[in-house]
């Protein structure tokens, strides 16, 4: 059985170039020469949470070496204690990143001097790595003065810039956010929203056709979607997106991560 956990300790990134993983719903790892950074972790299948499509992908208790871990916001899919605590034990003295609003809820998971509570908006870096938190519009935008307790960031590393919206709708101000900061790599969701899921609760996203605009709109270099694998009740086509792309946009780059997929992106090679 692939060791993914052993892969991503292993791989030697390209100077200049990112490598990435992709562990189901939002889960990303990313690596460059000196740091290795993680989104949204969610490796457990604890009894009585949400009902996963299928397990796990890597054990929590095995992500060693990572320096960042960012969650997004307090969702159990991207803030999951089960998760985090063993993360936190096999990585001791990675930072974990999340909004402000969401550090009490890790106060007894987490060594308090290893989170950094974020607000949206204010720059920051920590070693190699330059951070940019961004609002994120769960469902609907939210005012600045809640806190923006869902967030997105954008990532500098090696010199390649990449997003990880988190869960978000289109908002005013999305698109230039990702302009300025001339983002190369976009991971957004692309699982939408509908009339029959936000009556059962569930809190919608990008659509994949808003998700390729956005791409287009803001520039970006590589577009790769996510959020739409993982439960049964909230799950989308990826297909939807590249038949909108190569009908519509077939000038904007997409990349279909496969489950476990180690991807390097490398802005100066062919394809990058």
């Amino acid at each position: 059985m692939r060791d993914i956990a052993a892969e991503i300790r292993s791989t030697a990134v390209p100077k200049g170039a990112v490598a990435l993983w992709w562990l189901g719903q939002f889960s990303f790892v990313l690596q460059g020469q000196r740091s290795t950074i993680a989104f949204d972790l969610y490796l457990s299948d604890y009894p009585g949470t949400v009902t996963r499509s299928y397990a796990p992908l890597v054990r929590p208790a095995d992500m060693a070496g990572l320096d960042i871990i960012f969650c997004t916001h307090e969702h159990i899919d991207h803030l999951d204690p089960w998760t985090l605590e063993p993360v936190a034990q096999a990585s001791p003295h990675a930072v974990f990143v999340m909004p402000a609003s969401c550090v009490p809820l890790v106060k007894d998971l987490l060594p308090t001097q290893h989170v950094v509570g974020t607000k949206a908006d204010t720059s920051f870096r920590i070693n190699d790595v330059e951070v940019w938190p961004i609002p994120a519009a769960h469902d609907r935008p939210e005012a600045a003065v809640a806190g923006h307790a869902c967030q997105g960031y954008i990532v500098r590393l090696d010199g390649v810039t990449v997003c990880h919206t988190g869960d978000t709708v289109m908002y005013d101000g999305l698109i230039e956010r990702l302009r300025e900061r001339k983002v190369d790599v976009l991971l957004a969701p692309i699982n939408g929203q509908d009339y029959f899921r936000t009556r059962r609760d569930i809190i919608g996203n990008l659509s994949a056709r808003e998700a390729a605009e956005l791409a287009v709109a803001a520039g970006v270099k590589l577009l790769i979607p996510a959020h739409w694998d993982l439960f049964a009740g909230n799950a989308e086509n990826p297909g939807h997106l590249f038949e909108y792309l190569a009908r519509f946009h077939p000038e904007q780059p997409c990349h279909y991560m496969a489950l476990g997929e180690r991807f390097i992106y490398h802005p100066c090679r062919p394809g990058g």
